[in-house]
Protein backbone atom coordinates (compact mmCIF):
# COMPACT_ATOMS: atom_id res chain seq x y z
CA UNK A 1 0.00 0.00 0.00
CA UNK A 2 1.21 3.60 -0.82
CA UNK A 3 2.06 5.46 2.35
CA UNK A 4 -0.98 7.87 2.03
CA UNK A 5 -3.12 5.07 2.21
CA UNK A 6 -1.74 3.26 5.30
CA UNK A 7 -2.18 6.77 7.11
CA UNK A 8 -5.75 6.17 6.59
CA UNK A 9 -5.97 3.66 8.96
CA UNK A 10 -3.56 5.20 12.04
CA UNK A 11 -4.81 6.53 15.41
CA UNK A 12 -3.30 7.56 18.69
CA UNK A 13 -4.39 5.60 21.70
CA UNK A 14 -5.51 8.80 23.24
CA UNK A 15 -8.08 9.12 20.38
CA UNK A 16 -12.07 8.98 20.76
CA UNK A 17 -14.53 6.21 20.29
CA UNK A 18 -15.94 8.65 17.92
CA UNK A 19 -12.16 9.30 15.66
CA UNK A 20 -12.11 5.37 15.52
CA UNK A 21 -15.13 5.45 13.66
CA UNK A 22 -14.53 8.27 11.25
CA UNK A 23 -11.84 5.99 10.37
CA UNK A 24 -13.68 3.15 9.56
CA UNK A 25 -16.45 5.17 7.51
CA UNK A 26 -13.16 6.53 5.83
CA UNK A 27 -11.31 3.35 4.56
CA UNK A 28 -14.70 1.99 3.98
CA UNK A 29 -14.94 5.32 1.50
CA UNK A 30 -11.89 4.62 0.01
CA UNK A 31 -13.01 0.88 -1.19
CA UNK A 32 -10.10 -0.14 1.40
CA UNK A 33 -10.93 -3.18 3.76
CA UNK A 34 -12.81 -1.50 6.44
CA UNK A 35 -13.52 -2.16 10.19
CA UNK A 36 -10.08 -2.16 11.46
CA UNK A 37 -8.10 1.08 12.99
CA UNK A 38 -4.28 0.33 13.52
CA UNK A 39 -2.98 2.03 17.05
CA UNK A 40 0.74 3.75 16.39
CA UNK A 41 3.11 5.47 18.23
CA UNK A 42 5.04 8.93 17.55
CA UNK A 43 7.24 6.76 15.09
CA UNK A 44 4.46 4.93 13.39
CA UNK A 45 5.51 1.86 15.06
CA UNK A 46 2.52 -0.58 15.13
CA UNK A 47 1.00 -0.53 18.99
CA UNK A 48 -2.44 -2.18 18.75
CA UNK A 49 -5.35 -2.83 16.77
CA UNK A 50 -8.89 -2.01 17.29
CA UNK A 51 -12.01 -3.70 15.59
CA UNK A 52 -15.82 -2.42 15.42
CA UNK A 53 -16.51 -5.54 17.83
CA UNK A 54 -13.88 -3.96 20.33
CA UNK A 55 -16.31 -0.67 19.68
CA UNK A 56 -19.28 -2.33 20.30
CA UNK A 57 -18.61 -4.20 23.07
CA UNK A 58 -17.56 -1.00 24.69
CA UNK A 59 -20.58 1.18 23.89
CA UNK A 60 -22.58 -1.95 25.49
CA UNK A 61 -20.24 -1.63 28.57
CA UNK A 62 -21.35 1.79 28.95
CA UNK A 63 -18.86 4.29 27.08
CA UNK A 64 -19.35 7.33 25.28
CA UNK A 65 -18.20 8.45 21.81
CA UNK A 66 -16.12 10.91 23.40
CA UNK A 67 -14.70 8.44 25.52
CA UNK A 68 -10.69 7.61 24.72
CA UNK A 69 -10.03 4.42 23.31
CA UNK A 70 -6.97 3.27 25.04
CA UNK A 71 -8.86 1.10 27.62
CA UNK A 72 -9.96 -1.80 24.83
CA UNK A 73 -7.98 -1.38 21.95
CA UNK A 74 -6.08 -4.78 21.27
CA UNK A 75 -2.79 -4.07 22.78
CA UNK A 76 -1.21 -7.25 21.24
CA UNK A 77 -2.93 -8.08 18.08
CA UNK A 78 -2.40 -10.55 15.29
CA UNK A 79 0.49 -9.44 12.91
CA UNK A 80 2.32 -11.09 9.98
CA UNK A 81 5.80 -9.78 8.72
CA UNK A 82 5.20 -8.91 4.83
CA UNK A 83 7.97 -11.63 3.81
CA UNK A 84 6.32 -14.44 4.51
CA UNK A 85 4.15 -16.12 1.84
CA UNK A 86 0.64 -15.87 1.83
CA UNK A 87 0.48 -19.81 2.18
CA UNK A 88 2.56 -19.42 5.30
CA UNK A 89 0.11 -16.79 6.99
CA UNK A 90 -3.17 -19.02 6.32
CA UNK A 91 -1.21 -21.57 8.20
CA UNK A 92 -0.25 -19.60 10.59
CA UNK A 93 -3.41 -18.07 11.57
CA UNK A 94 -5.41 -21.04 13.65
CA UNK A 95 -1.56 -21.14 15.22
CA UNK A 96 -2.21 -17.65 16.24
CA UNK A 97 -6.01 -17.94 17.03
CA UNK A 98 -5.71 -20.66 19.55
CA UNK A 99 -2.22 -18.69 21.57
CA UNK A 100 -5.21 -16.07 22.70
CA UNK A 101 -7.78 -18.80 23.30
CA UNK A 102 -10.04 -18.18 19.94
CA UNK A 103 -10.54 -21.84 18.80
CA UNK A 104 -14.32 -20.88 17.99
CA UNK A 105 -13.02 -18.39 14.78
CA UNK A 106 -11.72 -20.18 11.84
CA UNK A 107 -10.10 -16.58 10.40
CA UNK A 108 -9.09 -13.37 11.26
CA UNK A 109 -11.28 -10.87 9.21
CA UNK A 110 -8.39 -8.60 8.25
CA UNK A 111 -4.83 -8.95 7.99
CA UNK A 112 -2.40 -7.04 9.50
CA UNK A 113 1.18 -7.02 7.55
CA UNK A 114 4.20 -5.50 9.06
CA UNK A 115 7.64 -4.62 8.28
CA UNK A 116 10.79 -5.57 10.39
CA UNK A 117 10.52 -2.57 12.05
CA UNK A 118 7.17 -3.15 12.81
CA UNK A 119 5.61 -0.74 10.77
CA UNK A 120 1.97 -1.12 8.88
CA UNK A 121 2.77 -2.16 5.32
CA UNK A 122 -0.83 -3.49 4.49
CA UNK A 123 -3.82 -4.39 5.67
CA UNK A 124 -5.80 -7.28 3.83
CA UNK A 125 -9.42 -8.69 4.20
CA UNK A 126 -9.17 -12.32 4.83
CA UNK A 127 -10.98 -12.56 1.31
CA UNK A 128 -8.23 -11.24 -0.34
CA UNK A 129 -5.89 -12.94 1.33
CA UNK A 130 -7.36 -16.24 0.20
CA UNK A 131 -7.44 -14.82 -3.52
CA UNK A 132 -4.11 -13.51 -3.37
CA UNK A 133 -2.11 -16.60 -2.11
CA UNK A 134 -2.66 -18.12 -5.83
CA UNK A 135 -1.22 -14.54 -7.63
CA UNK A 136 1.37 -13.36 -4.87
CA UNK A 137 5.21 -13.70 -5.34
CA UNK A 138 4.76 -14.63 -9.27
CA UNK A 139 6.55 -13.88 -11.97
CA UNK A 140 4.72 -12.11 -14.58
CA UNK A 141 5.37 -11.69 -18.28
CA UNK A 142 3.64 -9.38 -20.33
CA UNK A 143 3.99 -10.05 -24.18
CA UNK A 144 3.84 -7.15 -26.13
CA UNK A 145 5.15 -3.21 -25.28
CA UNK A 146 2.91 -1.01 -26.79
CA UNK A 147 0.90 1.70 -25.00
CA UNK A 148 -1.53 -1.18 -23.15
CA UNK A 149 1.55 -3.33 -22.02
CA UNK A 150 4.41 -1.12 -21.13
CA UNK A 151 1.76 0.96 -18.90
CA UNK A 152 0.61 -2.73 -17.47
CA UNK A 153 4.37 -3.48 -16.97
CA UNK A 154 5.05 -0.77 -15.38
CA UNK A 155 2.48 -0.38 -13.02
CA UNK A 156 2.45 -4.04 -11.73
CA UNK A 157 6.27 -3.77 -11.31
CA UNK A 158 5.90 -0.62 -9.45
CA UNK A 159 3.46 -2.73 -7.19
CA UNK A 160 6.00 -4.93 -6.27
CA UNK A 161 5.83 -7.68 -8.69
CA UNK A 162 8.83 -9.13 -10.95
CA UNK A 163 7.73 -8.25 -14.63
CA UNK A 164 9.50 -9.81 -17.70
CA UNK A 165 8.31 -6.90 -20.68
CA UNK A 166 8.60 -8.89 -23.77
CA UNK A 167 8.47 -7.48 -27.04
CA UNK A 168 10.25 -8.66 -30.63
CA UNK A 169 11.24 -4.61 -31.45
CA UNK A 170 15.14 -4.39 -30.53
CA UNK A 171 15.11 -0.44 -30.63
CA UNK A 172 11.80 -0.98 -27.63
CA UNK A 173 13.98 -2.98 -25.50
CA UNK A 174 17.20 -0.66 -25.94
CA UNK A 175 15.39 2.18 -25.18
CA UNK A 176 13.57 0.72 -22.25
CA UNK A 177 16.96 -1.00 -21.21
CA UNK A 178 18.10 2.67 -21.02
CA UNK A 179 15.14 3.92 -18.93
CA UNK A 180 13.78 5.86 -21.71
CA UNK A 181 10.07 5.85 -22.51
CA UNK A 182 8.76 5.47 -26.09
CA UNK A 183 5.12 6.42 -25.00
CA UNK A 184 4.37 9.63 -23.66
CA UNK A 185 2.10 8.99 -20.61
CA UNK A 186 2.84 11.22 -17.16
CA UNK A 187 4.61 9.12 -15.10
CA UNK A 188 6.29 7.08 -16.98
CA UNK A 189 9.55 8.13 -16.96
CA UNK A 190 9.28 8.52 -13.40
CA UNK A 191 8.19 4.56 -12.72
CA UNK A 192 10.91 3.40 -15.74
CA UNK A 193 13.54 5.07 -13.83
CA UNK A 194 12.85 3.57 -10.66
CA UNK A 195 11.61 -0.41 -11.73
CA UNK A 196 13.70 -0.83 -15.29
CA UNK A 197 16.54 -3.50 -13.72
CA UNK A 198 14.93 -4.56 -10.88
CA UNK A 199 11.36 -5.27 -10.73
CA UNK A 200 10.82 -4.83 -14.47
CA UNK A 201 12.92 -6.78 -16.98
CA UNK A 202 12.71 -5.49 -20.77
CA UNK A 203 13.54 -8.59 -23.22
CA UNK A 204 12.99 -10.04 -26.44
CA UNK A 205 13.05 -13.55 -25.30
CA UNK A 206 10.42 -15.77 -23.38
CA UNK A 207 11.78 -16.46 -20.05
CA UNK A 208 11.14 -19.87 -18.99
CA UNK A 209 10.15 -19.33 -15.58
CA UNK A 210 6.69 -17.30 -16.19
CA UNK A 211 3.67 -18.29 -14.12
CA UNK A 212 1.69 -15.39 -15.40
CA UNK A 213 1.24 -14.45 -19.13
CA UNK A 214 -0.35 -11.10 -19.98
CA UNK A 215 -0.73 -11.15 -23.95
CA UNK A 216 -1.38 -7.78 -25.17
CA UNK A 217 0.48 -7.79 -28.50
CA UNK A 218 -1.82 -5.44 -31.63
CA UNK A 219 -4.76 -6.65 -33.14
CA UNK A 220 -4.10 -4.09 -36.29
CA UNK A 221 -6.92 -3.91 -39.13
CA UNK A 222 -6.32 -4.89 -42.84
CA UNK A 223 -8.22 -4.84 -45.99
CA UNK A 224 -9.47 -8.59 -46.89
CA UNK A 225 -8.42 -9.10 -50.65
CA UNK A 226 -11.57 -10.95 -51.86
CA UNK A 227 -14.17 -9.32 -49.43
CA UNK A 228 -12.52 -5.96 -49.82
CA UNK A 229 -13.75 -5.38 -46.05
CA UNK A 230 -11.58 -4.10 -42.84
CA UNK A 231 -11.17 -7.10 -41.14
CA UNK A 232 -8.83 -7.99 -37.84
CA UNK A 233 -5.74 -9.57 -38.39
CA UNK A 234 -5.33 -12.19 -36.16
CA UNK A 235 -1.33 -13.45 -36.81
CA UNK A 236 -0.06 -11.47 -33.95
CA UNK A 237 -2.74 -13.15 -31.35
CA UNK A 238 -1.47 -16.71 -33.23
CA UNK A 239 2.06 -16.60 -33.20
CA UNK A 240 2.38 -15.37 -29.44
CA UNK A 241 -0.27 -18.45 -28.37
CA UNK A 242 1.79 -20.63 -29.55
CA UNK A 243 5.06 -19.44 -28.40
CA UNK A 244 3.25 -18.79 -24.92
CA UNK A 245 1.90 -22.54 -25.10
CA UNK A 246 5.73 -23.84 -25.64
CA UNK A 247 6.54 -22.27 -22.06
CA UNK A 248 3.36 -22.84 -20.14
CA UNK A 249 3.22 -25.14 -16.90
CA UNK A 250 0.89 -26.72 -14.78
CA UNK A 251 -0.78 -24.02 -12.65
CA UNK A 252 -0.11 -21.13 -14.86
CA UNK A 253 -2.42 -18.26 -15.86
CA UNK A 254 -3.22 -16.99 -18.98
CA UNK A 255 -4.64 -13.53 -19.64
CA UNK A 256 -5.54 -11.67 -23.04
CA UNK A 257 -5.76 -8.34 -23.00
CA UNK A 258 -5.72 -7.38 -26.94
CA UNK A 259 -8.54 -6.32 -28.34
CA UNK A 260 -10.40 -9.15 -30.10
CA UNK A 261 -13.61 -10.58 -31.83
CA UNK A 262 -15.79 -11.91 -28.92
CA UNK A 263 -15.28 -15.98 -29.06
CA UNK A 264 -11.27 -15.49 -30.11
CA UNK A 265 -10.44 -16.72 -26.42
CA UNK A 266 -12.16 -20.14 -26.49
CA UNK A 267 -11.83 -20.50 -30.28
CA UNK A 268 -8.56 -19.97 -31.02
CA UNK A 269 -6.36 -18.92 -28.15
CA UNK A 270 -7.31 -21.95 -25.58
CA UNK A 271 -6.81 -24.39 -28.62
CA UNK A 272 -3.48 -23.14 -29.91
CA UNK A 273 -2.39 -23.45 -26.26
CA UNK A 274 -3.44 -27.25 -25.33
CA UNK A 275 -2.35 -28.17 -28.43
CA UNK A 276 1.44 -27.02 -28.09
CA UNK A 277 1.80 -27.48 -24.11
CA UNK A 278 0.20 -30.68 -24.25
CA UNK A 279 -1.66 -29.73 -21.24
CA UNK A 280 -5.40 -29.15 -20.45
CA UNK A 281 -6.98 -25.55 -19.99
CA UNK A 282 -8.94 -25.45 -16.52
CA UNK A 283 -7.38 -28.64 -15.15
CA UNK A 284 -4.16 -28.07 -15.59
CA UNK A 285 -3.73 -23.77 -16.66
CA UNK A 286 -5.71 -21.23 -16.17
CA UNK A 287 -7.13 -18.66 -18.86
CA UNK A 288 -8.89 -15.30 -18.81
CA UNK A 289 -10.20 -12.10 -20.66
CA UNK A 290 -9.55 -8.69 -18.67
CA UNK A 291 -9.36 -5.51 -21.31
CA UNK A 292 -7.42 -2.51 -21.34
CA UNK A 293 -10.34 0.82 -21.01
CA UNK A 294 -7.77 2.97 -20.24
CA UNK A 295 -7.47 6.39 -22.39
CA UNK A 296 -3.94 7.76 -23.78
CA UNK A 297 -2.47 10.61 -21.24
CA UNK A 298 -4.16 9.06 -18.26
CA UNK A 299 -3.27 5.36 -18.35
CA UNK A 300 -1.30 4.74 -15.64
CA UNK A 301 -3.33 6.85 -13.27
CA UNK A 302 -6.66 4.91 -14.67
CA UNK A 303 -5.05 1.95 -14.30
CA UNK A 304 -5.25 2.06 -10.51
CA UNK A 305 -9.19 3.19 -10.48
CA UNK A 306 -10.94 2.28 -13.44
CA UNK A 307 -12.83 -1.34 -12.42
CA UNK A 308 -11.02 -3.99 -13.79
CA UNK A 309 -13.38 -6.38 -15.59
CA UNK A 310 -12.28 -10.51 -15.69
CA UNK A 311 -13.89 -13.37 -17.65
CA UNK A 312 -12.64 -16.62 -17.41
CA UNK A 313 -12.60 -20.39 -18.76
CA UNK A 314 -13.68 -21.28 -15.55
CA UNK A 315 -13.97 -19.85 -11.70
CA UNK A 316 -10.49 -20.88 -10.92
CA UNK A 317 -9.06 -18.86 -13.36
CA UNK A 318 -11.85 -15.72 -12.61
CA UNK A 319 -10.42 -15.69 -9.37
CA UNK A 320 -6.86 -15.94 -10.11
CA UNK A 321 -6.88 -12.96 -12.55
CA UNK A 322 -8.92 -11.20 -9.42
CA UNK A 323 -6.07 -11.74 -7.21
CA UNK A 324 -3.49 -10.36 -9.27
CA UNK A 325 -5.55 -6.92 -10.19
CA UNK A 326 -6.67 -6.17 -6.90
CA UNK A 327 -3.42 -5.20 -5.95
CA UNK A 328 -3.81 -2.37 -8.75
CA UNK A 329 -7.78 -1.28 -8.18
CA UNK A 330 -10.24 -2.03 -5.36
CA UNK A 331 -12.97 -2.91 -8.04
CA UNK A 332 -13.15 -6.12 -9.36
CA UNK A 333 -15.73 -6.96 -11.79
CA UNK A 334 -16.48 -10.32 -13.03
CA UNK A 335 -18.45 -11.29 -15.63
CA UNK A 336 -19.69 -15.09 -16.26
CA UNK A 337 -17.43 -16.00 -19.19
CA UNK A 338 -14.65 -15.01 -21.73
CA UNK A 339 -17.11 -14.13 -24.09
CA UNK A 340 -18.90 -11.48 -22.01
CA UNK A 341 -15.55 -9.59 -20.88
CA UNK A 342 -14.67 -9.46 -24.87
CA UNK A 343 -17.87 -8.25 -25.70
CA UNK A 344 -17.50 -5.69 -23.17
CA UNK A 345 -14.19 -4.40 -24.45
CA UNK A 346 -15.70 -3.96 -27.78
CA UNK A 347 -19.15 -2.11 -26.30
CA UNK A 348 -17.38 0.44 -24.53
CA UNK A 349 -15.42 1.56 -27.60
CA UNK A 350 -18.00 1.58 -29.96
CA UNK A 351 -20.33 3.16 -28.08
CA UNK A 352 -17.92 6.11 -27.99
CA UNK A 353 -16.89 5.75 -31.84
CA UNK A 354 -21.19 6.22 -32.75
CA UNK A 355 -21.92 8.95 -30.20
CA UNK A 356 -18.81 10.91 -31.31
CA UNK A 357 -20.73 10.43 -35.09
CA UNK A 358 -23.57 11.69 -34.25
CA UNK A 359 -22.07 15.23 -33.82
CA UNK A 360 -20.10 14.59 -36.74
CA UNK A 361 -23.28 14.04 -38.59
CA UNK A 362 -24.83 16.84 -37.21
CA UNK A 363 -21.83 19.06 -37.65
CA UNK A 364 -21.92 18.55 -41.54
CA UNK A 365 -25.99 19.60 -41.51
CA UNK A 366 -24.76 22.39 -39.92
CA UNK A 367 -21.97 23.45 -42.36
CA UNK A 368 -24.95 23.84 -45.03
CA UNK A 369 -26.30 26.80 -42.72
CA UNK A 370 -23.05 27.86 -41.96
CA UNK A 371 -23.62 28.03 -38.24
CA UNK A 372 -21.86 26.95 -35.36
CA UNK A 373 -21.86 23.51 -33.61
CA UNK A 374 -20.23 24.34 -30.84
CA UNK A 375 -23.03 26.82 -29.87
CA UNK A 376 -25.85 24.90 -30.97
CA UNK A 377 -24.72 21.53 -28.99
CA UNK A 378 -23.77 23.77 -26.04
CA UNK A 379 -27.40 24.97 -25.83
CA UNK A 380 -29.02 21.96 -26.59
CA UNK A 381 -27.25 20.24 -23.18
CA UNK A 382 -27.78 23.73 -21.20
CA UNK A 383 -29.96 22.63 -17.97
CA UNK A 384 -31.23 19.64 -20.54
CA UNK A 385 -29.32 16.02 -18.66
CA UNK A 386 -31.67 13.39 -20.63
CA UNK A 387 -29.35 13.27 -24.01
CA UNK A 388 -26.22 15.12 -23.55
CA UNK A 389 -24.81 15.42 -26.52
CA UNK A 390 -20.52 15.27 -27.55
CA UNK A 391 -19.12 17.99 -29.13
CA UNK A 392 -18.08 16.88 -32.23
CA UNK A 393 -14.15 16.88 -33.73
CA UNK A 394 -11.89 16.98 -37.22
CA UNK A 395 -12.53 13.22 -37.07
CA UNK A 396 -12.16 10.30 -34.44
CA UNK A 397 -9.00 8.86 -34.24
CA UNK A 398 -6.41 6.69 -31.97
CA UNK A 399 -5.66 3.38 -32.22
CA UNK A 400 -8.51 1.93 -30.49
CA UNK A 401 -11.78 3.57 -31.93
CA UNK A 402 -10.69 3.51 -35.31
CA UNK A 403 -10.24 0.32 -35.61
CA UNK A 404 -12.28 -1.54 -32.91
CA UNK A 405 -15.59 -0.52 -34.88
CA UNK A 406 -14.82 -2.87 -37.94
CA UNK A 407 -13.54 -5.52 -35.37
CA UNK A 408 -17.20 -5.65 -33.81
CA UNK A 409 -18.36 -5.84 -37.24
CA UNK A 410 -16.61 -8.15 -38.29
CA UNK A 411 -18.25 -9.83 -35.11
CA UNK A 412 -21.60 -9.35 -36.32
CA UNK A 413 -21.23 -10.36 -39.87
CA UNK A 414 -20.70 -13.78 -38.70
CA UNK A 415 -24.42 -13.53 -37.46
CA UNK A 416 -26.11 -11.02 -40.17
CA UNK A 417 -25.64 -12.04 -43.51
CA UNK A 418 -25.81 -8.86 -45.08
CA UNK A 419 -25.65 -4.86 -45.30
CA UNK A 420 -23.53 -2.08 -43.27
CA UNK A 421 -23.27 -2.67 -39.70
CA UNK A 422 -24.26 0.45 -37.34
CA UNK A 423 -20.68 0.55 -36.14
CA UNK A 424 -19.79 0.39 -39.82
CA UNK A 425 -22.04 3.54 -40.76
CA UNK A 426 -20.75 5.35 -37.34
CA UNK A 427 -17.02 4.79 -38.65
CA UNK A 428 -17.51 5.67 -42.17
CA UNK A 429 -19.05 9.31 -40.62
CA UNK A 430 -16.13 9.90 -38.95
CA UNK A 431 -13.97 9.08 -41.16
CA UNK A 432 -15.65 11.50 -43.67
CA UNK A 433 -14.70 13.99 -41.76
CA UNK A 434 -11.12 14.32 -43.40
CA UNK A 435 -12.01 15.30 -47.04
CA UNK A 436 -15.05 17.18 -45.44
CA UNK A 437 -12.13 19.41 -43.84
CA UNK A 438 -10.19 19.27 -46.90
CA UNK A 439 -13.20 20.30 -49.35
CA UNK A 440 -14.07 23.37 -46.91
CA UNK A 441 -10.77 24.67 -46.42
CA UNK A 442 -10.37 24.35 -50.71
CA UNK A 443 -13.66 25.90 -50.98
CA UNK A 444 -12.52 28.95 -48.46
CA UNK A 445 -9.35 29.53 -50.85
CA UNK A 446 -11.05 29.38 -54.15
CA UNK A 447 -13.39 32.35 -52.72
CA UNK A 448 -10.11 34.11 -51.52
CA UNK A 449 -8.84 33.85 -55.14
CA UNK A 450 -6.03 31.45 -53.74
CA UNK A 451 -5.36 27.86 -55.14
CA UNK A 452 -4.23 25.51 -52.78
CA UNK A 453 -1.00 24.24 -54.46
CA UNK A 454 0.36 27.74 -53.79
CA UNK A 455 -0.27 28.16 -50.43
CA UNK A 456 1.93 27.23 -47.47
CA UNK A 457 -0.10 25.26 -44.79
CA UNK A 458 0.80 24.16 -41.28
CA UNK A 459 -1.11 22.11 -39.39
CA UNK A 460 -1.23 21.83 -35.39
CA UNK A 461 -1.98 19.05 -33.25
CA UNK A 462 -0.75 15.88 -35.28
CA UNK A 463 -1.31 13.75 -32.17
CA UNK A 464 -4.90 12.07 -32.33
CA UNK A 465 -6.07 14.02 -29.02
CA UNK A 466 -4.70 17.15 -26.76
CA UNK A 467 -6.67 16.58 -23.89
CA UNK A 468 -5.33 14.24 -22.00
CA UNK A 469 -2.19 15.16 -23.79
CA UNK A 470 -0.79 12.36 -26.01
CA UNK A 471 1.98 12.36 -28.26
CA UNK A 472 0.38 9.25 -30.84
CA UNK A 473 -0.12 10.02 -33.72
CA UNK A 474 -1.47 6.95 -34.71
CA UNK A 475 -4.50 6.74 -36.81
CA UNK A 476 -4.79 10.15 -36.15
CA UNK A 477 -7.07 12.51 -38.68
CA UNK A 478 -4.72 15.32 -38.57
CA UNK A 479 -2.20 12.62 -40.40
CA UNK A 480 -5.16 11.54 -42.47
CA UNK A 481 -6.32 15.16 -43.53
CA UNK A 482 -2.53 16.18 -44.51
CA UNK A 483 -2.25 13.46 -46.62
CA UNK A 484 -5.27 14.69 -48.41
CA UNK A 485 -4.06 18.07 -48.62
CA UNK A 486 -0.61 16.87 -49.47
CA UNK A 487 -1.51 15.73 -52.66
CA UNK A 488 -2.55 18.86 -53.86
CA UNK A 489 -0.03 20.86 -52.11
CA UNK A 490 3.72 20.11 -51.35
CA UNK A 491 4.20 23.74 -48.82
CA UNK A 492 2.81 21.87 -45.85
CA UNK A 493 4.14 21.63 -42.49
CA UNK A 494 2.93 19.83 -39.20
CA UNK A 495 3.12 20.97 -35.32
CA UNK A 496 3.00 18.91 -32.00
CA UNK A 497 3.83 20.00 -28.57
CA UNK A 498 4.31 16.78 -27.81
CA UNK A 499 5.02 14.03 -30.13
CA UNK A 500 8.50 12.74 -31.45
CA UNK A 501 10.32 14.52 -34.18
CA UNK A 502 10.82 11.13 -35.44
CA UNK A 503 7.75 9.65 -35.06
CA UNK A 504 6.17 13.18 -37.77
CA UNK A 505 9.13 12.63 -40.01
CA UNK A 506 7.87 9.13 -40.45
CA UNK A 507 4.40 9.85 -41.13
CA UNK A 508 6.17 12.24 -44.01
CA UNK A 509 5.17 15.04 -42.60
CA UNK A 510 7.30 18.19 -42.01
CA UNK A 511 7.90 19.41 -38.83
CA UNK A 512 8.66 23.03 -37.90
CA UNK A 513 8.40 25.37 -34.93
CA UNK A 514 5.28 26.90 -35.41
CA UNK A 515 6.95 30.66 -34.17
CA UNK A 516 8.97 30.78 -36.97
CA UNK A 517 6.95 29.00 -40.04
CA UNK A 518 3.61 30.79 -39.14
CA UNK A 519 5.76 33.48 -41.24
CA UNK A 520 3.72 34.04 -44.67
CA UNK A 521 1.63 31.13 -43.99
CA UNK A 522 -1.75 31.09 -45.91
CA UNK A 523 -3.35 28.28 -43.30
CA UNK A 524 -3.25 27.30 -40.26
CA UNK A 525 -5.21 24.84 -38.89
CA UNK A 526 -5.55 23.75 -35.56
CA UNK A 527 -6.90 19.74 -35.02
CA UNK A 528 -6.42 19.31 -31.29
CA UNK A 529 -6.92 21.22 -28.02
CA UNK A 530 -3.77 20.40 -26.32
CA UNK A 531 -3.22 23.11 -23.47
CA UNK A 532 -0.48 24.46 -25.43
CA UNK A 533 -2.57 25.88 -28.78
CA UNK A 534 -5.07 27.69 -26.30
CA UNK A 535 -2.24 29.61 -24.86
CA UNK A 536 -0.68 30.95 -27.96
CA UNK A 537 -0.82 34.44 -28.54
CA UNK A 538 -2.93 33.55 -31.67
CA UNK A 539 -3.55 37.61 -32.84
CA UNK A 540 0.56 38.16 -32.85
CA UNK A 541 0.95 34.56 -34.35
CA UNK A 542 -2.26 35.97 -37.25
CA UNK A 543 -0.42 38.75 -37.74
CA UNK A 544 2.38 37.11 -39.02
CA UNK A 545 0.65 35.18 -41.85
CA UNK A 546 0.16 35.96 -45.35
CA UNK A 547 -2.54 38.27 -46.95
CA UNK A 548 -5.96 37.07 -46.34
CA UNK A 549 -5.16 33.73 -44.32
CA UNK A 550 -7.70 31.35 -43.23
CA UNK A 551 -7.50 29.96 -39.82
CA UNK A 552 -9.21 26.67 -39.17
CA UNK A 553 -10.27 26.09 -35.25
CA UNK A 554 -11.35 22.29 -35.25
CA UNK A 555 -11.71 22.56 -31.77
CA UNK A 556 -13.25 25.90 -30.20
CA UNK A 557 -10.17 26.59 -29.26
CA UNK A 558 -10.08 30.78 -29.83
CA UNK A 559 -12.90 33.96 -30.00
CA UNK A 560 -13.38 34.17 -33.13
CA UNK A 561 -13.91 37.50 -32.92
CA UNK A 562 -10.79 37.97 -31.69
CA UNK A 563 -9.06 36.67 -34.53
CA UNK A 564 -11.03 38.43 -36.90
CA UNK A 565 -10.84 41.99 -35.52
CA UNK A 566 -6.78 41.54 -35.58
CA UNK A 567 -6.72 41.76 -39.22
CA UNK A 568 -8.40 41.12 -42.72
CA UNK A 569 -8.89 37.12 -42.05
CA UNK A 570 -10.99 34.28 -42.46
CA UNK A 571 -11.82 31.95 -39.37
CA UNK A 572 -13.46 28.76 -39.73
CA UNK A 573 -15.02 26.31 -37.03
CA UNK A 574 -15.89 23.05 -38.01
CA UNK A 575 -19.20 24.13 -39.40
CA UNK A 576 -19.13 27.76 -40.21
CA UNK A 577 -16.99 30.41 -41.07
CA UNK A 578 -16.40 34.09 -41.33
CA UNK A 579 -14.88 37.03 -42.28
CA UNK A 580 -13.58 40.28 -41.37
CA UNK A 581 -15.49 43.67 -41.69
CA UNK A 582 -12.92 45.69 -44.02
Amino acid sequence: MKKDIINKYFLNENDSIKKALSIFQNTADHGLPAGLGIIVDNKKTVIGSISEGDIRRAIISGSNLTDSIKEFYEKNPICFNQNLSFNQILELIPVELSKRNRKSQKYLNKIILLDDEKNLVKVLSYHELWEQRVAMHRNIVVLGLGYVGLTLALVLADEGFLVTGVDLDKTKIDNLKKKKSYVHEKGINEILTEQSGKNFIPTTLIPDDGDVYIISVGTPIKVNDTTKKQEPFLDYIKNISIQVAEKLKPGNLVILRSTVPTGLSRNLVLPLLEKHSGLKCGKDFHLSFAPERTAEGKALQELRELPQIIGGINEESVEATAALFRELTSTIIRVSSLESAEMIKLINNTFRDIVFSYSNYITQICSQYNLNVFEIIKAANNGYPRNPVPYPSPGVGGPCLTKDPYIFSTVLKEKIEDGMTLFEHGRMINENMHPYIVDRIKKELKINNKSIENCKIIICGLAFKGNPETGDIRNSSAVEIHNLLKKESQNIFGHDPVASSDDILNEGINNCVLENEVNNADVLIFLNNHNFYQKLNINEMVSKMANRPIIFDGWNIFRSHDILNSRLCTYMGLSFSKKSVS
